[in-house]
């Protein structure tokens, strides 16, 4: 499908939500300051702002996961519109048919994805996707206590309609799969037709594009695009500055949110061949950069580039001087193999044989691990963590073994991991966040945020805590283990994440990244 080419046949049709004076603030800071904002049936939007601009907040408030302090939002998706006005007084509460909830908005055609895809692992795809779906016979155990045999025919065709929706996921054979076993491209696939299953005519898309290699990408590509052609949902998008360019054919509308406020701006098709998922065929790439990779790697550095199985590369970035004389390895791992359940993850040949994975980091490295989304790198990382069993093989720090050592023992010794999650706690605030870490010294970006609690925080404004309180605790890191550091950033912050990670006091780091797209 050419995406850039048909977005300009779209037509704009009537108001889907219009939002008026919308209002926010978290601690006396403003986040959203009179905002108004107008959705018509057909937009693509692409959502943009800089990180802790109110992107996430702005989301949050339209499908109904938080009340705004001021304002009015009228939803129109369906023929009987509904309209909420801000402060809500407390006896509207009291109607159980009047409320602001994501429940009551979902019923408007508002549908929405996160960061982080939430699909129920212990259960197959098809049951993932069938259980959205609106009149499901499990929300009526009347029915299925006294009915049995209307409810397994309602079970049954369900069950039919969400094998022709994995069907055009190209999922066909993975129906009957846990959601815990599948990749995360695939993963967010799932995500986003479980929403359409459910009735969505609005989708909110959350980075929808994050964390996934070049063929997650296309593939995700052409899914929104069936949803705009073929199936009429309107779509709102927030995405990584650096995963943006790939929009670009399927954008119609431009929102930027600056000051508490949107600028709009209305795109036409570019027809650019760069933004059509075909072009994203690695066969037709051969060693490319992530967008940040510059930033890291500067001028005065040398680059190598090591191939390894499985469609993985290992980059190493050092110093001309470095490569003369090589220490021992910081970290070593030799014929590692590491499996789930009985699949093997970690230590597969390109032919599909046992042969062990082995890997070296050397003093004054950094070391950037890209990989095909499901080739392992987080199982990699929970390996070396000590979070995962290991079924063979040998991890050495400084030449030490520490195979059989426990997570902890591991982290006193100084492994350093900084995971994709932004593993903080919720209810404490910034600098009792990174007290905990024992870093005392943080930067001027973080300290501003200081005495708001995490949870209040954007996903970039987290991504930052949680990688400044990783890169500077109390132990002294022998090696820094960093899963997917420029997440979630836009270019500002990704600069000052790459100082951050030059700056770090260990002698070794290695990144985990998806395949450069």
């Amino acid at each position: 499908m050419k995406i850039g080419a048909f977005c300009d046949t779209l037509p704009h049709g009537r108001v889907l939500l219009r939002a008026e004076g919308l209002k926010q603030a978290f601690g006396g800071q403003i986040i959203l300051d009179g905002l108004d904002l107008e959705l018509r049936e057909g937009e693509v939007v692409l959502l943009r702002g800089e990180n802790g601009s109110g992107k996430t907040t702005l989301l949050n408030i339209l499908t109904g996961n938080l009340e705004p302090d001021a304002g009015a939002i009228h939803y129109h998706a369906h023929s009987t519109p509904r309209s909420y006005r801000f402060p809500r007084p407390w006896w509207r509460e009291l109607n159980p048919f009047d409320h602001f909830t994501p429940e009551f908005v979902a019923r408007e055609g508002v549908r929405r994805t996160w960061q982080e895809p939430r699909l129920f692992g212990a259960h197959t795809l098809r049951d993932n996707i069938a259980v959205a779906a609106p009149g499901h016979p499990g929300e009526n155990p009347v029915l299925a206590l006294f009915a049995p045999s209307r409810s397994a025919r309602r079970e049954t065709e369900l069950g039919h309609k969400a094998d022709a929706m994995l069907a055009r996921l190209s999922l066909a054979r993975r129906q009957d799969s846990s959601a815990d076993k599948i990749s995360l491209g695939q993963t967010k696939r799932v995500a986003i037709a479980r929403a359409v299953v459910a009735g969505a005519r609005i989708l909110f898309l959350d980075e929808p594009l994050a964390g996934l290699d070049r063929q997650g990408i296309g593939d995700v590509l052409e899914l929104l695009a069936f949803l705009v052609r073929g199936q009429g949902v309107t779509l709102v998008i927030v995405e990584h500055l650096f995963n943006q360019p790939h929009l670009h054919g399927l954008v119609t509308t431009d929102w930027l949110l600056k000051d508490g406020a949107i600028r709009r701006t209305d795109r036409k098709g570019r027809g650019d061949d760069s933004t059509r998922p075909h072009s994203l065929d690695p066969s037709r790439v051969s060693i490319r950069r992530p967008a940040w990779f510059g930033l890291l790697a500067g001028e005065d550095m040398e680059v190598v580039d090591e191939l390894l199985p499985r469609g993985a590369m290992l980059t190493r970035i050092r110093r001309p001087a470095a490569s003369k004389h090589l220490s021992k390895p910081v970290l070593e791992i030799r014929e590692l193999v590491v499996s789930r359940g009985p699949r093997v993850v970690i230590g597969l040949d390109d032919r599909g044989d046992r042969v062990g994975f082995n890997l070296a980091l050397y003093e004054g490295d950094i070391s950037v691990l890209q990989a095909p989304n499901g080739w392992g790198k987080t199982t990699l990382l929970f390996a070396l963590a000590g979070l995962q069993a290991i079924s063979q093989g040998l991890v050495q720090l400084r030449c030490h073994p520490i195979t059989s050592l426990p997570a902890w023992e591991r982290a006193k010794l100084g492994m350093q991991f900084v995971m994709s999650d932004n593993h903080s706690f919720k209810g404490l605030r910034v600098d009792e966040n990174i007290a905990l870490a024992g870093y005392n010294n943080a930067s001027p970006g973080v300290r501003a945020l200081a005495g708001r609690t995490f949870s209040s925080l954007s996903g970039g404004e987290q991504r930052k805590v949680t990688l400044a309180a990783g890169l500077n605790s109390a132990v002294r890191p022998v090696v820094n283990i960093l899963d997917e550091p420029f997440n979630a950033f836009d270019h500002s912050a990704s600069l000052d994440a790459v100082k951050a990670i030059k700056s770090s006091r260990a002698p070794g780091t290695l990144l985990l990244v998806p395949s450069a797209v």
